[in-house]
């Protein structure tokens, strides 16, 4: 296989990180672990999956083969590279003015994409009503996957 010129440097929505967390082998969690991705994912997300805990306890706890919620998280991390608020937040300003009238919680999100000059992985319709960032949703990021390996073939 041919080495591949770069990856697709993506940020993470919280609900793509959810998502994954949800139920252990997902698909959006193996999506994440392809080698062709690089996940980002602001500092402060870290509270928002935290603050939805107990949903992920309650929907884990419903399938038979499950890692710890602790485990899996770790686990999941492994494939994405936290992003210390200090690193964007140099944008924090310009991304809440372009949120404030859609979902000014999604400002991190939005900074840390423009930062780094790359989209973001979002299944929130909403994100997409500002125009700065490419919002790409799971289908989309699917297709960009496939039609990398494709090329290494």
């Amino acid at each position: 296989m041919a080495e591949r010129e770069k990856e697709v440097r993506l940020v993470a929505d919280t609900n793509i990180i959810l998502s994954a967390l949800l139920k252990d082998g997902s698909f959006i969690a193996e999506m994440m672990k392809t080698d062709c991705l690089q996940i980002y994912f602001p500092e402060y997300g870290l509270a928002e999956i935290d603050a939805h805990k107990s949903y992920i306890l309650s929907k884990r706890e419903r399938s038979s083969a499950k890692q710890s919620y602790s485990h899996a998280l770790k686990f999941l991390l492994e494939y994405v590279m936290v992003v210390p608020d200090e690193l964007y937040s140099s944008r924090v300003a310009e991304a809440a003015e372009l949120m404030k009238d859609i979902d000014e919680k999604d400002s991190a999100f939005l900074a840390l994409a423009l930062q780094l000059g790359c989209p973001v992985w979002s299944n929130d319709k909403h994100l997409s009503k500002q125009k700065t960032a490419r919002v790409l949703s799971t289908k989309d990021v699917q297709q960009l996957v496939s039609d990398l390996l494709r090329i290494d073939e």
